[in-house]
């Protein structure tokens, strides 16, 4: 019997390796003297379906009946919700492949136990990942009205700096976020970052390339203070010049 390994490995789950999973698979599977078709992996989480490129291959090789059965490791591995975990094994029966989990034995989706089985841990798993939403909910919504640990409101804090300040920084700055953020420090007295000059640019949809377009560059600012300093030094000679002259 030919199967499919699946392995998993959140964005969240640092450090891990998807050896973990794949591991005690294969060495289930020769324990088995079950043939392995192929191991797919994916290093996303559950719920990034349009990047999880390895799952969305193995179902199209499930289509194509090219291993009879999928295991995988733990059922959070491979479903992000108990719709999602219902819809991909009626498909998987449609294929005529079976399903198992190496860490939840009971689920063979090729016998009636097993089918009955997954479709209890799949609801336990869904209403677990519900409760988890809801404490979430609940302690953001205690902490918007009573504040964080720190005694600070939850949140970001706002900076009441106009846009049109803002643009002026980073006209003088000459597109130089940074430079920009320095100059809004000086000016209100606030730590302001280059992100938050980025970001408020963005939300207006205004560009550095767009703002040095309006008005004299630094360069030219530059050059005229150049000029003028060249003129009074020429004027400061003439003058020095005319009075030696009257002086004899």
């Amino acid at each position: 019997m030919k199967i499919a390994l699946y392995a998993r490995c959140s964005t969240r789950d640092k450090g891990q390796n998807p050896e973990m999973q794949l591991e005690p698979m294969r060495k289930y599977c020769t324990s088995m003297q079950w043939e392995v078709y192929e191991e797919y992996i994916d290093m996303v989480s559950a719920g990034d379906l349009l990047n999880r490129t390895a799952w969305t291959r193995l179902m199209k090789d499930a289509s194509l009946h090219k291993f009879d059965t999928l295991l995988i490791w733990k059922l959070d591995r491979a479903f992000r919700s108990m719709a999602h975990a219902s819809n991909t094994l009626n498909t998987l029966n449609s294929y005529s492949v079976g399903f198992r989990s190496l860490m939840d034995a009971a689920i063979d989706t090729t016998t009636p136990n097993g089918l009955l089985v997954f479709n209890i841990l799949a609801s336990v798993a869904q209403f677990e990942k519900d409760l988890i939403v809801m404490r979430i909910n609940e302690g953001m919504t205690y902490a918007k009205a009573h504040g964080t640990k720190s005694g600070l409101p939850i949140g970001r804090k706002k900076y009441d700096i106009p846009l049109e300040n803002v643009c002026k920084a980073v006209q003088v700055g000459c597109g130089n976020y940074s430079e920009a953020a320095r100059l809004l420090s000086q000016e209100f007295s606030k730590i302001v970052t280059p992100g938050f000059v980025l970001s408020r640019l963005k939300r207006a949809g205004i560009t550095k390339e767009g703002l040095q377009t309006v008005g004299p560059k630094i360069t030219e600012l530059q050059t005229q203070k150049t000029d003028n300093e060249t003129n009074i030094a020429k004027q400061m000679v003439c003058y020095e010049k005319t009075k030696r002259d009257d002086y004899w």
